[in-house]
Order: C-alpha cells, then structure tokens, then sequence
C-alpha cells in the first residue's frame, strides 16, 4: 500500500547518481518543495521560478511535504521523488516521447533498427560494466603495492632515519675513523696496528675503572641505556603499528579522506557519459 498523506498521482522521476535541475514555481501562493531525507528545500512563488540541484546518491522513493504555511490545504500537499537508475530513466524518457509523438509506424523497419539498438546498448553497456570491473582491479593492484612500499617501506625507514640522527651521526664518525685508520695501516701498519691496540686497551681499561670505581652509577648508566633503548624500540614498534592499522582503515572506508566523494564523482561522471550517449543514439537522425 501507499503511505497516507504522501503518496501522489504522478511522482517526480530523477535519475540517481546523475546531477540534475528542478525548477520550482507556484500557481497561487508561496508553497515551499521539500524533501528532509535529501536535504532539498526550494519555495515555490507565483510569477517567480526557482531552480534546485538534485542529485540522489541511491535509488529508492523520497517523500516530502510543503514546508510553508500555504492555507487550509496546506497538511495535503505532499512531495514524492522516484530516483531510478539511468537506464530505467532513459527508457522512461524515451517511452513518453514515443507515446507522445507515437513514433511506431514504420513497421518492420523500425522493429528491426530498434532491434539493433537494444542489442548495441546492451553490448557497449555489458563492455562498459567489464571494463569498470578492469580498472577496479588494476587500480586496488596498484593501490596495494602503492601501500606496501609506502607504509611498508617508506615510512619505516624514514621514522627510523629521522629518529636516529644522533645513531648515524655516530656511525659516520666512527666510519670515517676506521676508514683512516685502514688508510694509516697500508701506509704503517705498525704504527696503526699499536695505536689500535693502545685505544681498545684504554677504553676497556676506563670502562673497567668506571665499573669499580663508580659501581652504582655504572650500574645505573647500563639500566638507563638498556631502558632507553628497550622503549624507544617498544615506542617504535607501537607507533608505526598504530600508524599502519590507522592508515589502513582510514583507506579502506568509504566515508574518510573525501574517499567517499571520489567515488561518487567518478558514478556521477559515468552516468553522465551514459545518459548523453544513450540520448544521442537515440535521437539521432530523427
């Protein structure tokens, strides 16, 4: 059954995921069109024409009521919109102009030629559907290893580069001084060889001294190293775990990082493109 009080005689017939215009008047006094479940609302003035986007995202009925104090009939006036997809639409366009100009009298001719068409719509529609699927999945392809190396490799490395400066500083220094000593051991190598072992003799001797001399603050210098390192590893690990599981979810919904918008624009664009080349082999020629 219909609902009461907001069912029509002749709904309003939109196509979905395709940007549309209404133009609203009135024949007697100010009324006002409105759809809450759309976030449409356009007043409808006698002498005056207003226009309103429409572009519903999902097929389905929509029904509204005027939301404008009009007069003693005014709880009677409802709103209803049928959004359908663009085939249907486009059918239902091209059925009324044929009933209208009741253009079914070229017998055989025009069975065959609609024949044709029917069979060429279908075919570039079911080439178009296989294509979309296509370039879906070479673009979730590319999307995965764009994520892999990315998060999997980009970032990891570059947290650790940028959190380790004082670690390759380090690095460096000691790179340069092996390189320089090797460099004094082809020219001397017992010179080298000697200074080698007088500097590992004299930091394992004041290690040593530190440890007996000064137990507890040796103690608590390889505590709080060992700490240290132990929670920047820890800190490390969570955060770039946290940071991937964030990233991942927040790429795979629809309703974050304007995500969501992308892929109605791109329906809205292919619908676009399908509505106009339906119309146009349709009409062509007549």
């Amino acid at each position: 059954g219909s609902y009461r009080l907001l069912e029509v005689n002749n709904r309003c017939v939109v196509a979905a995921l395709l940007h549309m215009r209404a133009l609203v008047t009135s024949a007697d006094v100010v009324h006002s069109w409105a759809i809450p479940s759309a976030c449409i609302k356009v007043d409808g003035i006698p002498g005056r024409i207003n226009q309103v986007g429409l572009c519903f995202i999902y097929t389905g009925v929509f029904y509204g009521q005027c939301s404008e104090l009009c007069g003693v009939n005014h709880s009677f006036m409802p709103v209803c919109v049928e959004a359908v997809s663009v085939e249907v639409f486009t059918d239902w366009i091209i059925g009324n102009h044929k009933l209208n100009t009741n253009n079914n009298n070229n017998g055989w001719m025009d069975w065959f030629f609609s024949g044709v068409g029917l069979f060429t719509k279908y075919f570039l529609m079911g080439f178009g559907c296989l294509y979309e699927v296509m370039w879906k999945l070479g673009s979730m392809y590319v999307w995965w290893w764009e994520m892999f190396l990315h998060y999997g490799i980009y970032v990891p490395v570059k947290y650790t580069l940028s959190t380790s400066v004082d670690l390759i500083k380090w690095a460096i220094v000691k790179c340069v001084s092996i390189v320089s000593w090797v460099g004094w051991f082809m020219v001397s190598p017992v010179d080298a060889s000697t200074y080698a072992v007088v500097y590992v003799s004299r930091q394992v001797c004041e290690l040593t001294l530190f440890a007996i001399t000064k137990p507890y603050e040796f103690s608590f210098w390889v505590v709080k190293s060992t700490y240290k390192v132990v929670c920047k590893t820890i800190y490390f690990v969570s955060q770039t775990a946290v940071f991937l599981f964030n990233t991942m979810m927040m790429s795979m919904s629809s309703f974050t990082d304007d995500s969501f918008k992308t892929e109605v624009m791109e329906r809205i664009n292919q619908n676009t493109r399908k509505f106009l080349w339906i119309i146009e082999n349709y009409y062509k020629g007549r």
